[in-house]
């Protein structure tokens, strides 16, 4: 039997804004789909991840908290930062395309859209406002 231990790769502040960055970049060009919406994802968290280090006067990701650091749980990470309530009350579980009783949490976006995963059309039209938003409150913040 083969166990593998998960590994976190920790990362600074400006390695996590250049990613920001790019992601966003990235997803600009793709437009739309689900490898857009990816980058969109991993770009928010990048960018709430270098805030929450500047905020703190943090170096690395190995600095942070573990339940901050080794999980993509945006919701809690905008908690954290104390982001208007009003962005936080709208980052909430999209309901699957396939069935509409299998909710798939905000934290779980992104394997939904890396294992193409289909998730009903308004909730992920919604969950891709957020992530806008979110990516927007990171450069208003983060001055990039």
């Amino acid at each position: 039997m083969v166990t593998s231990l998960r590994v976190t790769i920790d990362v600074g502040r400006n390695q996590l804004r250049a990613s920001l960055s790019r992601h966003q970049a990235a997803a600009a060009v793709l437009d739309s789909g689900a490898s857009a919406a990816l980058l969109l994802f991993y770009g928010a968290e990048c960018g709430l991840k270098s805030s929450l280090l500047e905020r703190h006067g943090l170096r690395s990701t190995s600095q942070l908290p573990e339940h901050l650091r080794a999980h993509h749980d945006l919701k809690l990470l905008a908690k954290e930062l104390r982001l208007p309530r009003s962005l936080c009350d709208q980052i909430h579980s999209c309901t699957s395309q396939q069935d509409r009783r299998q909710r798939v949490e905000f934290r779980d976006l992104h394997q939904a859209w890396r294992y193409g995963h289909s998730l009903r059309k308004e909730h992920e039209e919604q969950a891709l406002v957020v992530l806008h938003d979110l990516l927007d409150w990171c450069r208003q913040e983060l001055r990039v």
